[in-house]
């Protein structure tokens, strides 16, 4: 009996001095920096470049050109807050999305490739979306090539980008951009805005006044030379309405114009440049005739064409206006074009570097704005 009494004070005293231990151990643990203050984990953090707890922010360019490296452009930034960007480059055409109530959004993109080199394309990856940086048109010439509904999702959650989803959304139809054309050279007038005289029919049936010959028909929203055709008589008008017929979709004409030369004004946030259009292919068409671009001198009324297009749904940052420069002297402008403009190659590198900068300036703005 004596020695069981014993062996309990014995066990209740080895553990009350292990208690004792515990608590001295969590006590010196705290003093010898097994926890480190959050000076310490900022040191450590300034001493390595990282930390877990380090804030990164997704960088989603939607581009699915391979030749573009989006990801070795933006591969030593960081945002004023120190943030991290992490890019990942992508086509339309591989790119979901999921909108939650509670969580917001997610992407699911299998990229060309990324900033951590862990994932490409055929393999997928869930990205929530910080910021985009659009340099492809969402929606192709073909219903496969058709990706509007992402464009919806990343609307519904409110995701900013360059160029605004607005303006992306507003500016897939020919008509509403159009209309926002004409707004334009009501506000400031013709002779400061030339833009050409446009027709509408919302389908086949709406084709029975004939314009002017010749002219040039547009169908629907296609771009980059395609769906439009030149009409060099009453005739041919008449047999373009019976192709329509077959299909759901609006068209337009316009006075075909005699040219001497083409012209685009390009505007990437503030930087500006304008380019004279030589046709030099036997085909009416620049994308298939083919040209040769020389740069010009922007004057004041090329960069109030530009600038007043700039301020259009919502604000534009990266778009070209392009017009022709008939060879009796008048100039008509013939459209506006957004985030997904294409770069000349000598200058590629250079404005490729301004759209660079102007996304950091956008990141640093939304994201930074106390720092």
């Amino acid at each position: 009996m004596e020695k069981d009494k014993a062996a309990k004070k014995s066990a209740k005293e080895e553990k009350a001095k292990e208690k004792v231990d515990k608590k001295k151990d969590k006590k010196d643990k705290k003093k010898s920096g097994k926890h480190p203050s959050k000076a310490d984990k900022k040191k450590a953090t300034d001493a390595t470049g990282s930390s877990s707890a380090e804030r990164v922010r997704e960088l989603i360019v939607l581009d699915g050109r391979v030749t573009s490296d989006w990801v070795k452009l933006f591969e030593n930034d960081r945002l004023k807050d120190g943030s991290r960007i992490r890019v990942v480059q992508a086509s339309w055409m591989e790119t979901s999305v999921a909108v939650y109530s509670d969580a917001g959004c997610m992407m699911s993109i299998a990229p060309i490739r990324e900033s951590e080199g862990k994932v490409t394309r055929p393999n997928w990856l869930g990205v929530k979306p910080d910021f985009l940086l659009i340099r492809n048109q969402v929606r192709g010439p073909t219903p496969a090539s058709d990706n509007r509904n992402t464009l919806y999702g990343l609307m519904m959650a409110g995701v900013p980008a360059i160029n605004t989803l607005q303006s992306e959304y507003m500016n897939l139809e020919r008509p509403i951009m159009y209309g926002v054309l004409r707004e334009i050279q009501k506000r400031v007038g013709a002779d400061k805005f030339p833009l050409i005289p446009i027709n509408f029919y919302s389908s086949h049936t709406q084709m029975a006044i004939t314009p002017d010959m010749p002219a040039v028909m547009k169908v629907s929203h296609a771009h980059a030379g395609m769906g439009k055709i030149k009409l060099d008589e009453t005739a041919a008008f008449r047999d373009m309405a019976t192709v329509l017929a077959l299909n759901n979709n609006y068209c337009t004409s316009e006075p075909f114009i005699d040219a001497e030369y083409g012209l685009r004004v390009q505007k990437i946030g503030n930087h500006y440049r304008v380019y004279k259009k030589v046709y030099t292919g036997s085909g009416w068409k620049s994308q298939f005739g083919g040209s040769d671009l020389q740069l010009i001198e922007i004057n004041d009324r090329y960069k109030l064409w530009v600038d007043e297009c700039a301020k259009a749904f919502g604000g534009m940052d990266l778009l070209a206006v392009d017009a022709l420069k008939a060879k009796d002297g008048q100039e008509y402008i013939i459209e506006l074009n957004g985030t997904a403009i294409g770069l000349t190659p000598g200058y590629e590198a250079e404005d490729t570097e301004h759209i660079h900068q102007l996304t950091l300036e956008r990141m640093n703005s939304l994201f930074c704005a106390d720092e």
